[in-house]
């Protein structure tokens, strides 16, 4: 179990509850589109039940599909562990950004990276 003095998962430096936390928790949004990848990746990593409410919440409502929870549930239950999260560019202007960015991951003992272009955009705050 993860607790908030542990390093965040996203890798900036400090504890998950001086990083990603208070996102995570609903305390404070996402300054950034960075900073919200940033703390998606952390809620993959942790894989608790609020985590995944967390990327439900941050998931564009246009593009939720019905089945959004159940598949996100199964993407989590299918990776061993998170390893490292490299961002790679990142981007904001006027209420829309992107990132680029590669997470390596384990499933079982064979090493994966994800590398993915995604486009953010400010939904009520």
């Amino acid at each position: 179990m993860t607790s908030n003095s542990d390093p965040c998962p996203c890798g900036r430096p400090g504890s998950l509850g001086e990083c990603c936390g208070p996102y995570l928790s609903g305390s404070l949004p996402a300054p950034d589109p960075e900073a919200l990848m940033r703390s998606r990746y952390t809620a993959f990593a942790l894989g608790t039940p609020e985590a995944l409410e967390y990327l439900v919440v941050t998931h564009h409502p246009d593009h939720r599909p019905p089945d959004l929870r159940e598949g996100l549930r199964s993407s989590i239950a299918g990776v061993d562990g998170w390893e490292r999260l490299e961002v790679l560019f990142a981007r904001e202007a006027g209420g829309r950004g992107t990132v680029e960015f590669s997470a390596t991951y384990r499933v079982g003992q064979k090493r994966q990276q994800l590398q993915e272009r995604s486009e953010f955009v400010l939904v009520q705050g």
